[in-house]
């Protein structure tokens, strides 16, 4: 009788060690994907680094056009150093971050409206889709005469990109509701607000954190094409004073500062998606 328990005793250490084997390899393997995804990165930015060097170097275009790695770096350091670029870098932030939550709630809201009622959704139809069809550069004027100089035309602009992009990807959402469920849902009586809160927004969710990565770039983009129009203050004011100078080793370090923006709010809500369990894809930049 006391072989089997000393048979039993001895199988949970090995199981642990086994299961603790499998973790030590899942994790060297991750760090090895990591690294090798890194490793890329660099190779591809250190390529492009060199074609451009080059490009100058052997005169394939002319260095004054396209500057030089070199000089873009040192108007990158002496652009940080001055004081002044964090203050237009906050102003271009700040505005796009306003965007964004204005543009993303309310376009979030309009799109799970109309997915609930159908009638309105095809009687507005058409007009959103013209309204969608506006040239944002073409309404960054009207807004500055409409709000002025300050953050209240960037913002308008901002919204206007990303209310229709997260309007479109909300609407995709709720289409893709399961019609079994829906009729199921109907059938077991659920309100409104049960099917908003159990079946539509949890459909929506992983269309809708798309949207928003998207806009999250587009929202800042729309800041800096009202700032390109007129401005007092932001990164897209100084791009345009940089290139009205012809600076183009300056114009590329702010362009440089601006990618950077982008990137850090797109990488933010990627890591947003990562942690809710709406998101489906498991590859992040």
């Amino acid at each position: 009788m006391s072989a089997p328990a000393v048979h039993r005793h001895a199988a949970g250490p090995d199981r642990a060690a086994v299961q603790e084997r499998l973790r030590a390899r899942h994790r060297r393997a991750r760090t090895a994907r990591t690294a090798a995804v890194w490793g890329v990165r660099l190779g591809v930015v250190a390529a492009f680094v060199l074609v451009w060097y080059l490009a100058g170097a052997l005169e394939w275009m002319s260095p004054v056009f396209i500057s030089d790695p070199a000089s873009v770096a040192g108007s990158l350091a002496g652009l940080v150093v001055d004081g002044g670029i964090w203050a237009d870098g906050w102003a271009t932030l700040s505005a796009a971050l306003t965007g964004l939550a204005i543009g993303a709630a309310t376009g979030v809201a309009s799109g799970l409206l109309l997915g609930e009622f159908a009638l309105f959704r095809r009687a507005v139809q058409p007009i959103v889709t013209l309204a969608n069809a506006l040239p944002r550069p073409a309404l960054a004027p009207i807004f500055l005469v409409w709000f002025g100089l300050g953050a209240g035309a960037k913002i308008a602009v901002s919204v206007s990109v990303v209310y229709f992009l997260l309007l479109i990807n909300t609407l995709a959402g709720v289409d893709g509701v399961d019609a079994d469920r829906a009729t199921l849902a109907r059938t077991l009586g659920m309100s409104r607000l049960q099917r908003f809160r159990l079946l539509q927004l949890p459909s929506a969710g992983p269309a809708i954190l798309a949207g928003l990565r998207l806009g999250s770039v587009y929202s800042v983009l729309g800041v800096v094409v009202a700032e390109m129009v007129a401005s007092t203050e932001g990164l897209g004011l100084r791009l345009v004073q940089a290139t009205n100078q012809f600076d183009i080793a300056g114009s590329f370090a702010i362009l440089f500062l601006l990618a950077l923006l982008a990137f850090v709010l797109d990488w933010t809500v990627g890591r947003l998606e990562r942690r809710l369990s709406w998101g489906t894809s498991p590859a992040t930049l």
